[in-house]
């Protein structure tokens, strides 16, 4: 199927979601690629060659649409199973603590700035106990949460 070039108004067969003609792309496309010196849109930071190769090595980092900041660990037991990739808070975190977080705890970024992974902005919290829980149960709930964390709120 061929297009029309909207620049030029040449016909031209894409190689794929192109708008414009190979001669007017190469126009638009100034900026070289840093690392292969390929012309990438003014917009990009590598070509997709590049880029695709940063993101499949060990400690690349990613961040997603949220704002989040990925790293990648594979060999870490929380990771992602398809791509290996891991919050960078929880490792910050996990650094600090000198242990792997436990299932029924999470991070929390005290500014609500998702990429603002200082540790000064970062707290530990737990999952409560279940509602409805019986005064007994949780006294036995307590203690347990003083043997794994002790008094020291701040070292939290």
């Amino acid at each position: 199927m061929r297009k029309i070039c909207l620049n030029c108004i040449k016909r031209f067969n894409p190689s794929s979601r192109h708008k414009l003609c190979p001669s007017c792309r190469n126009i638009f496309y100034k900026k070289l690629c840093p690392k292969c010196g390929i012309r990438i849109q003014k917009k990009s930071n590598l070509c997709n060659k590049c880029s695709s190769a940063a993101r499949r090595k060990d400690n690349a980092v990613v961040i997603d649409t949220k704002g989040y900041v990925y790293i990648r660990k594979r060999e870490h037991p929380r990771a992602q199973k398809g791509t290996g990739y891991i919050f960078e808070h929880i490792l910050i975190m996990e650094k600090k603590l000198g242990r792997y977080l436990f299932p029924n705890e999470n991070i929390h970024h005290i500014n609500g700035v998702r990429n603002d992974n200082r540790i000064e902005n970062l707290e530990l919290w737990t999952k409560p106990q279940p509602t409805g829980i019986r005064t007994k149960d949780a006294v036995i709930w307590a203690k347990s949460i003083l043997e794994i964390y002790g008094n020291d709120e701040t070292k939290y």
